[in-house]
């Protein structure tokens, strides 16, 4: 069975209109743009939350240092090694590498607590390029006893 020419070059426009409407049909194209940038805006929206937890503890951790500061230096606590006990106390259920170190001479209490950035990232996403980052909480107060 032989097609003719005409049935073939109707067959070949038919085609070319199919592809032409597919070509400029615009439904769907919020699908596919949404599939691009979600993923995209999601990883940006994590990044940013890990961040801002960090200075959230940042903050959590400067108020309990100001806290074993201010009870030694009221008497509340005996020695520097009661001061760091303390402090290390406070931040056990942050789960974190938390270096504390008190020092008491000429009529201050200084203590320095140092931690890692990644640490304190509550998700996993990007947490080792922070890791070498290390958050200083330093606080200094007068011994009043």
């Amino acid at each position: 069975m032989q097609r003719s020419w005409d049935t073939i070059r109707a067959d070949q426009a038919s085609v070319s209109r199919r592809v032409t409407g597919f070509c400029k049909d615009d439904q769907g194209s919020a699908t596919i743009e949404s599939v691009i940038w979600l993923p995209i805006f999601v990883f940006v929206l994590a990044i940013i939350m890990n961040v801002s937890m960090v200075f959230f503890y940042e903050s959590q951790l400067t108020r309990i240092v100001h806290d074993g500061n201010r009870a030694f230096s009221l008497g509340r606590l005996p020695d520097s090694i009661a001061v760091q006990d303390y402090i290390i106390g406070q931040v056990a259920h942050l789960d974190a590498d938390i270096n504390v170190a008190t020092t008491i001479s000429g009529g201050f209490v200084k203590t320095d607590l140092t931690a890692s950035a990644g640490k304190l990232m509550p998700l996993n996403l990007a947490r080792s390029t922070f890791d070498s980052v290390q958050i200083l909480v330093s606080a200094q107060h007068i011994v009043e006893f």
